[in-house]
Formats: structure tokens, C-alpha cells, sequence
């Protein structure tokens, strides 16, 4: 898969799981507006060709007590 590989569809995958790693795939296929099948199948294939590297959370280090000391 390369980057002529991807359409408008994709790209607003990749948007919306960047900003929000986890929707649910319900949620992530009424947000760029397809259906649940094709969204899944769609990130499956992002996945596999290497768009999606990894699916991670971001802990907040002030919260957890890791914060900047002085």
C-alpha cells in the first residue's frame, strides 16, 4: 500500500483515531460517515499496510506524580 493507495476515507481514519485512539468501531464509522463493516475493514487494511503502527495512551505524568521538580 502506498500513499496513491489512500483516499479521502482513509485519511479520515487516520485523522479521527489520531485524535482519539479509542473509539469505539461504531463511533469512528459515524464519525467519517460509512459503515461499521467497511470501517473495520478499512482500519484492518490501514493497519496491515503499516499506516497504523500502534494504538497507545497517553498518560498524564502530573496526574501520575512524574511532573516537572525543581
Amino acid at each position: 500500500m502506498n500513499d496513491s493507495d489512500l483516499d479521502e476515507i482513509d485519511l479520515k481514519l487516520l485523522g479521527a483515531l489520531q485524535a482519539d485512539a479509542s473509539l469505539s468501531n461504531a463511533a469512528l464509522a459515524q464519525a467519517v460517515h460509512v459503515s461499521p463493516p467497511t470501517c473495520l475493514r478499512r482500519v484492518k487494511r490501514l493497519a496491515e499496510g503499516g499506516w497504523i503502527e500502534r494504538q497507545v495512551a497517553i498518560l498524564n505524568r502530573d496526574r501520575l506524580g512524574y511532573g516537572l521538580h525543581w
